[in-house]
């Protein structure tokens, strides 16, 4: 059996490779939109933060290895407080935070992940932290990029006040690979479980993407 180092190493790169040119949400091409872009994705992000209060909630009693489960309150935390962040942050712009209507794909994806609160831990958490999470913060990274000369309070805000919990959050899909992740069998739950969470992300991606090329 290799490493479960090795195994968490070859799993980040896995999942690195499959978002490749993935992430559709943002046009950089389109910079009269960027704007534009970027307030929805704002107000997606209310959205996000809300449903993440929600499954980490849903999740935490389902835990039963506490060196995990004692790291999800914090975690929990942090969503809910983003979640006001944003919401404060749109209203000063004049935005109302709450006219985020979901795709059913969006809101599917979160319906799922509350419901597989039932699911291993070593599956669970490689799908919402380990794979979800990592690819959450390259997404922040390239809104902060993008966001910087057009609206450089509001970047300053990701990156000081959201990307770095988000990058510990990630962080606890690490241990807790490192932790479960022994056997050959447990392996594979992960590597299956990243795949299906990539793979349902990708789809409510493209369905975004499909609405904003609709002007929607």
């Amino acid at each position: 059996m290799r490493g479960t180092e090795q195994f968490v190493r070859e799993l980040a790169q896995e999942n690195q490779a499959f978002w490749a040119g993935r992430d559709v949400r943002l046009d950089p091409a389109r910079p009269d939109a960027l704007l534009t872009q970027i307030r929805y994705r704002m107000r997606q992000g209310v959205y996000n933060e809300l449903r993440s209060v929600e499954l980490i909630a849903a999740w935490i009693p389902w835990v039963p290895e506490r060196e995990i489960r004692d790291l999800l309150p914090r975690q929990l935390d942090d969503e809910h407080r983003h979640y006001q962040l944003l919401r404060r942050r749109l209203k000063e712009l004049g935005e109302d935070p709450d006219t985020y209507a979901p795709l059913p794909e969006w809101q599917a994806l979160f319906d799922w992940l509350v419901a597989c609160r039932h699911r291993p831990t070593v599956e669970k958490l490689a799908m919402f932290q380990f794979a979800g999470e990592t690819q959450s913060c390259e997404g922040f990274e390239t809104l902060i990029r993008l966001a910087q000369d057009l609206d450089p309070e509001t970047a300053e805000l990701y990156r000081t006040q959201i990307l770095p919990d988000e990058y510990r959050h990630s962080a606890i899909g690490r241990q807790t690979l490192l932790l479960l992740a022994d056997t050959p069998e447990r392996q594979q739950q992960a590597r299956e479980a990243c795949r299906e969470m990539n793979l349902k992300v990708f789809d409510a991606y493209q369905a975004h993407r499909a609405r904003a090329d609709r002007g929607l």
